[in-house]
């Protein structure tokens, strides 16, 4: 983590005993709608609150701008001209919010860099500003809204509470799925609906599942690896290897045990968020495993940065190749005001656009080498993701491929090659979350029950927050 946050966490006690159980009796107590908005609401900026109240305010900024946004540009809707304004409203608020509180310390420490390259003495100013938890989302998703009315692909809601409701949810709040307005405009017009067992059932089950992968899986290879990580320079060939494999699938059941837990909370309120991750680790490209990993950061991506505004392949494959790297050097960008995020978005652009004139010869090797060969790419790019700086991501990428004798065997070292090995057979061998049909037979019920209670217990040694929270 590159640095420490305070939420109330869905792996923490005080959210499965207290904030999640009064919520969910007083929303389903409320018979009418605005009740269950207003409920949901209120809720969502309280979670939000743990975190740091000042900054509900931005929130509630974004929510307020863009409802109105949308409904101006719905007014107009002969008029190019108001139809902009609107949008663009709706744009430098959300852009200037994330780019000031974001990137405002990243551009002014570039500048430092670049002038005094030249020999410039230049005196920018610093500011010790904060990253509100979950900024990337929350106006991703606002601005998705105002887009999408601009395209004229959705009309806008009349009603606040709605829509302040939508954008606040506390399941998906700070870490995703990045939902769309348009994904769950039926769920928030049907809130008033009565309690579905089936819709329970599930969301049980995705919860439970989620909290299993973060706390019993991703939070224990963390013991393992973070101690290697913070050692990177002494590492040696295999001990290299062992940390970041560990750390691509500690990401990967961090993150996508994350999505579970917030789909699942979703369902235990009547909302039906889309997926997010769909076996990333058997993707046969790079372009595969796009579709696959982070699925609503993906299309979010494709839909309004490739295709709205880049024009996406219909300008010819030079262009198509610079619309590829661009998009991509803006989700590296996305992830995290680093240089380091930056190549490792740049990184995977140019091997998508790479994969586009070889797709051909590609597709004609066995489905194993294809798989094989995307996986190891993911992770070599993985090493720029966790990396500090571009020194640690060249001392690892060194001794990834720099053969040395083998140091002394240890038990940490063999407990990390453990979970390299079962995480590979879950993510290669087993059905992914969102392909599970949930039984319902007492065997199963037991077999969940004990997964909850055994990650309540680990717990108790400290709930971590998840990885994806410093985006």
């Amino acid at each position: 983590m590159r640095f420490g946050v305070k939420v109330l966490l869905f792996n923490s006690i005080n959210f499965l005993f207290y904030f999640f159980p009064v919520v969910f009796i007083l929303y389903w107590l409320a018979k009418k709608k605005n009740q269950r908005y207003t409920i949901l609401t209120f809720a969502s900026y309280i979670f939000y609150a743990f975190w740091n109240w000042k900054f509900t305010g931005l929130m509630l900024v974004s929510t307020i701008v863009d409802f109105f946004a949308g409904r101006y540009i719905a007014a107009h809707p002969d008029s190019k001209v108001k139809r902009r304004i609107g949008l663009a409203t709706s744009l430098i608020a959300n852009l200037g919010l994330l780019g000031f509180f974001k990137y405002f310390n990243f551009t002014v420490g570039t500048f430092s860099t670049l002038a005094s390259l030249f020999g410039i003495e230049a005196s920018f100013p610093v500011l010790k500003v904060i990253l509100p938890v979950g900024i990337s989302f929350y106006t991703f998703q606002t601005m998705s809204y105002s887009i999408d009315i601009y395209l004229k692909r959705l009309k806008p809601t009349n009603k606040f509470m709605e829509f302040a409701c939508y954008v606040s949810l506390f399941p998906q709040l700070v870490a995703g799925p990045i939902v769309r307005y348009s994904e769950i405009m039926k769920d928030l017009d049907n809130v008033d609906s009565a309690p579905k067992f089936s819709m329970f059932h599930r969301g049980i089950n995705r919860f439970v599942l989620g909290i299993a992968k973060k706390v019993i899986i991703a939070d224990t290879i963390a013991m393992f690896i973070n101690p290697l990580f913070a050692n990177f320079a002494s590492l040696g060939f295999i001990t290299a290897w062992l940390a970041i494999l560990g750390y691509t699938y500690q990401l990967y059941f961090d993150f996508s045990g994350y999505s579970d837990m917030a789909i699942g909370l979703g369902l235990l309120f009547g909302f039906n968020f889309p997926e997010n991750f769909n076996s990333p680790y058997k993707a046969k490209h790079i372009s595969d495993f796009w579709r696959r990993w982070h699925m609503s950061l993906s299309r979010w991506l494709k839909d309004y940065v490739y295709i709205s505004w880049l024009g996406g392949n219909r300008k010819g494959k030079v262009i198509l190749f610079f619309n590829l790297i661009l998009t991509m050097f803006l989700g590296g960008l996305w992830h995290g005001a680093s240089w380091t995020f930056v190549v490792w978005g740049l990184y995977h652009g140019i091997l998508i656009a790479i994969h586009k004139v070889i797709a051909i010869p590609w597709r004609k090797m066995p489905i194993i080498f294809q798989r094989g060969i995307t996986f190891f790419l993911v992770v070599i790019g993985w090493v720029f993701f966790r990396s500090e700086s571009f020194e640690m991501a060249a001392i690892l990428l060194k001794k990834m491929f720099t053969i040395t004798a083998t140091s002394a065997i240890n038990f940490n070292i063999v407990i990390i090659a453990a979970f390299v090995f079962g995480c590979f057979i879950i993510t290669n061998f087993f059905k992914n979350t969102g392909e599970m049909k949930f039984s319902k037979n007492i065997w199963w019920a037991m077999l969940l029950g004990g997964m909850l209670v055994f990650a309540i217990i680990l717990i108790g040694r400290a709930a971590s927050p998840f990885l994806y929270y410093q985006f």
